[in-house]
């Protein structure tokens, strides 16, 4: 069902200044004042955070496996849909609040932001974002089930996806990638087993 993405075909946007890809996987480490936010509450925006991005279909079901540990405040990493500077999601894990968070943003003008409390044990995650012609859904697995993150009505048009990771405060996070993998989207793409 899915087919894995080689590294080699993605492009860059805010390459960082650590990436080796080695036994197929990438690892790579954050620059500081990385981020992808757009004017809510903050007011800021930015679109600095490092990502590796893929064309896709027009409808798809992608996965991205990572490692990572989260200790600094707001370092994330995991998965973005990129339309344009104002178009996109991303979604993975954050440290906020004192703990790594399962985290959505999803950004059409402004930005919002949900979060759930992730399992601190855990550093192997699976975001996983199916786009369909009504909706984006988001789910994540650690070390259990898959887990619904998001529902959103936001459709893609034209967009890349692929492995992200930001540090809006301090340098220095270090994730592992696994291949992205790529699939059709399955007949019933909320509800997934396994």
């Amino acid at each position: 069902m899915f087919e894995s993405v080689p590294f080699d075909q993605g492009a860059w946007l805010n390459p960082p200044p650590v990436c080796r890809v080695q036994d197929a996987a990438m690892e790579i480490e954050t620059a500081e004042q990385t981020d992808f936010w757009r004017r809510t509450h903050y007011g800021f925006e930015r679109a600095s955070g490092h990502a590796l991005l893929f064309d896709v279909p027009a409808r798809f079901v992608v996965e991205q496996p990572f490692t990572g540990r989260f200790q600094s405040r707001y370092e994330q990493a995991g998965l973005l849909l990129w339309e344009d500077e104002t178009r996109w999601i991303k979604a993975g894990v954050e440290f906020a609040d004192g703990r790594p968070n399962l985290a959505v943003v999803v950004t059409d003008g402004h930005s919002d932001w949900s979060m759930a409390p992730a399992d601190a044990e855990t550093e192997d995650w699976t975001i996983r974002l199916t786009a369909t012609d009504s909706a984006t859904i988001l789910h994540a697995r650690g070390r259990g089930a898959w887990q619904i993150l998001r529902v959103t009505d936001f459709v893609a048009r034209g967009a890349r996806v692929g492995p992200m990771a930001c540090s809006p405060l301090s340098a220095g996070l270090a994730v592992r990638f696994s291949p992205l993998r790529v699939g059709p989207v399955p007949e019933d793409p909320l509800y997934i087993g396994g």
